[in-house]
């Protein structure tokens, strides 16, 4: 009967045990969102990558819940975030497609009192808790002093005609065209200006376009091309090598913007005779920095309401040394 009674003693001191450390498993672990835009393009193609990579690693370590989310569109963001939302987060980071139409949904995620990080592309009119991206308005900026120092001579004869590529009709192109335009000399002559929406393919024909349609003398009179990103610049390369007309390509300088491996090729092999390059580093790792702003939420710390990532002028002089830099090997570290 002892044996019983003792046996049975043991049964509900373990059975205790098993509740106890149930209920304790069964806490809701913290939770961060990530919803993030769908890959249209290599730069959000890689991000996805380092940003889903980075949340995971994080997650692991430290020992919360996470939902990762992309979407092409964004009515499909605002439901990504909604859906996120609604399980109880602890933090958002978004990265828009458009800021503006994802103000609304922006709002109702402050409005419930969940911490709110925007990175990249940011909502005009809203102010979370933080915001993060690359330096836009510094690459513009520098931008149009290399164009001042490249193009010295011909400024000082006259005007310098150029053609612009933009990405898109969001925060980011705004921000690097504003910070262009405020350095470059007013004696650069912009003929005329093209929305990519990040497409290599989309600036290949328009430059194949601009090429076919355009009298030889408007083509020979553009000197330099300014764009938003490298892959921008890979299609308008492409164009220019398959350009066969009459007019002569008097182009010298074509600006990029990410300092991609493909770009770094460029420098040494662009199959295009007379034409130098530059780029500044924006990489899609940086998106990292995004998601560590988010465990900082977690771990209850303040943040900053502005975020820069640095950025940095690539050419041909020391593109080199940039290959063998931090930045460029956590890029292509996945």
């Amino acid at each position: 009967m002892k044996k019983i009674l003792v046996l049975l003693l043991v049964l509900l001191v373990t059975t205790g045990m098993v509740f106890a450390q149930g209920a304790k498993e069964g806490e809701k672990k913290q939770l961060m969102g990530v919803v993030t835009p769908s890959a249209d393009h290599g730069f959000t193609a890689e991000s996805i990558q380092h940003s889903e990579a980075q949340v995971k690693a994080l997650s692991a370590e430290y020992g919360f819940d996470y939902r990762f989310m992309t979407a092409a569109e964004s009515s499909e963001q605002s439901n990504a975030v909604e859906t996120i939302l609604g399980m109880n987060p602890d933090v958002i980071v978004l990265w828009p497609v458009n800021g503006d139409e994802l103000r609304s949904v922006a709002q109702t995620v402050m409005d419930a009192g969940v911490p709110l990080i925007v990175y990249d592309r940011f909502i005009q009119g809203l102010t979370p808790d933080a915001e993060i991206s690359g330096d836009n308005v510094a690459i513009g900026e520098g931008a149009g002093r290399y164009f001042n120092e490249y193009f010295k001579e011909d400024l000082a004869k006259g005007q310098v005609n150029y053609l612009e590529f933009k990405g898109d009709s969001s925060s980011v192109p705004m921000e690097r065209t504003n910070g262009f335009l405020s350095t470059a000399s007013p004696k650069f002559n912009l003929v005329q200006s093209f929305v990519t929406n990040w497409s290599q393919q989309t600036a290949m024909e328009q430059m194949e376009n601009f090429l076919n349609t355009k009298s030889k003398a408007e083509i020979e009179s553009i000197k330099a091309i300014w764009t938003h990103d490298d892959e921008i610049v890979f299609g308008i390369v492409e164009a220019l090598k398959n350009y066969h007309g009459n007019a002569d390509i008097n182009i010298r300088l074509i600006n990029g913007v990410s300092a991609g491996e493909g770009f770094m090729k460029l420098f040494e092999n662009s199959g295009l005779e007379g034409i130098d390059f530059m780029t500044y580093t924006f990489s899609p790792s940086m998106v990292r920095d995004a998601i560590d702003l988010g465990l900082k939420v977690l771990q209850g710390e303040s943040l900053e309401k502005t975020y820069k990532v640095p950025t940095e002028m690539i050419d041909k002089s020391n593109y080199k040394k940039y290959m063998e830099s931090d930045l460029y090997k956590v890029r292509y570290s996945l």
